[in-house]
């Protein structure tokens, strides 16, 4: 479960608003299964990568807000 969280969020889905594309997600479960075949801190690495996407998407958000664009 948290894998294909995990994998949509890299992809580039919003938790915030839902937006996001299918094969965006596909590339995120590509990148979170060549995680999982290769290493033994997979867990770690792959909440270090979606802690970055989630402040990506929360500072875009912002500076769009700010902005007028939302």
């Amino acid at each position: 479960m948290i894998s294909t969280i995990a994998a949509a969020v890299i992809g580039g889905t919003s938790l915030f608003g839902g937006r996001g594309r299918a094969w965006s997600a596909a590339l995120g479960v590509l990148f979170i299964q060549s995680i999982a075949s290769g290493s033994e801190v997979r867990y770690v690495i792959v909440a270090a990568v979606l802690v970055a996407a989630l402040v990506t998407d929360s500072l875009t958000r912002r500076t769009q807000r700010a902005r007028g664009r939302l």
